[in-house]
């Protein structure tokens, strides 16, 4: 019965894909799936996470509610298939800051014994689906590379805070809104990243041998990103190459290439000179997708990752064109040891 009642919903699929190159029966059942996915969620009132959209990577997070990605999300990552043959010239004025940023990008050297501290500050939007209610979570993860790579790894997350409400309230939502979906927790590993040796390596959760496969062609690699993204459904292109740089473990040259490779993203443009991201200024470069802009904010004399943010591109739920609803802060320096903060 429902291949005849859900019709509707495989045109909008269809529609939705209308302006790429022709998908195939697998990808069409991935969106109609991912599609349906969402209203039942819309349905039901399942809470969303509303942005950034990240599996994070410390295993001790409890998923205290069931999570969808926001409306027309799932319709986002084909987008990125077009059949583009260099850099978008209207993203000229982003192609040259991120080739100078490119230019600019180096390593921290480390001594035996020393750690590279990455510490992470990300303020999570959790909604329910009819976005009733909303409110900002903070979190802080940190991960102490060693400076011999293949040595152990340690990991260490916080929740930082109280909820910070944008729409509603916890005394008038207290019965709606979940648990905290975030735990405290520390844990460690051998020889690389996170969970190399428990979830299939990707740009997100890239292993030893996943980083050392990266084509540096900064053309080979979009390619090789494109096609990674669009095996899955709600990610966005710039949300994977957020949540990839948030880890810390990307070299120099890998960066460089990951910068130049953006210059092929098509509708990627610089859209804040000046943005603030944990008291630091740099430029952001966005691609607005439906309500929000995903942004990527860059250092360009430094060449310096700071971190990512989520903006509303428009009035949307009550909230205000501008407002952000979501924000990673990504800062790196070497420390004497494991689990030191200097």
């Amino acid at each position: 019965m429902r291949d005849v009642t859900r019709q509707v919903e495989d045109e909008t699929v269809k529609w939705a894909m209308s302006d790429v190159a022709p998908m195939s029966d697998e990808a069409f059942d991935r969106g109609r799936a991912a599609l349906l996915a969402r209203i039942d969620a819309e349905e039901s009132g399942k809470v969303v996470a509303l942005a950034p959209r990240r599996r994070r990577r410390i295993p001790v997070v409890a998923a205290a509610a069931a999570m969808v990605v926001i409306a027309g999300a799932a319709l986002v990552a084909p987008s990125l298939m077009s059949r583009d043959t260099g850099p978008s010239v209207g993203s000229a004025a982003a192609a040259e800051l991120l080739h100078q940023a490119a230019t600019h990008t180096g390593d921290a050297k480390l001594q035996p014994g020393q750690a590279l501290q990455v510490l992470e500050y990300a303020r999570w939007s959790v909604s329910d689906a009819g976005h009733r209610w909303m409110y900002l979570q903070d979190q802080t993860l940190q991960t102490w590379i060693p400076a011999d790579r293949t040595g152990t790894w340690l990991y260490r997350q916080n929740k930082t805070g109280e909820r910070q409400w944008l729409i509603g309230s916890e005394k008038d939502n207290a019965r709606d809104v979940p648990e905290n979906l975030h735990t405290d927790g520390e844990y460690t590993s051998v020889g690389g990243p996170a969970l190399h040796d428990k979830i299939k390596s990707s740009f997100r959760d890239p292993s030893p041998e996943y980083l050392a496969s990266l084509p540096l062609d900064p053309r080979e690699l979009y390619g090789k990103l494109r096609d990674e993204v669009a095996g899955d459904e709600g990610l966005t292109f710039l949300q994977m190459i957020n949540d990839g740089l948030d880890t810390g473990v990307y070299p120099a040259q890998v960066r460089a290439s990951v910068y130049k490779a953006l210059t092929y993203l098509p509708k990627l443009e610089i859209v804040e000179e000046a943005a603030v991201i944990d008291s630091r200024s740099g430029t952001a470069l966005g691609v607005t997708e439906n309500e929000t802009t995903e942004q990527i904010v860059i250092d360009q004399a430094t060449g310096e990752y700071l971190g990512s943010r989520t903006v509303l591109a428009k009035d949307a739920w009550g909230l205000k064109q501008g407002q952000v609803i979501g924000t990673t802060s990504v800062r790196t320096k070497v420390v004497a040891g494991l689990g030191l903060a200097s």
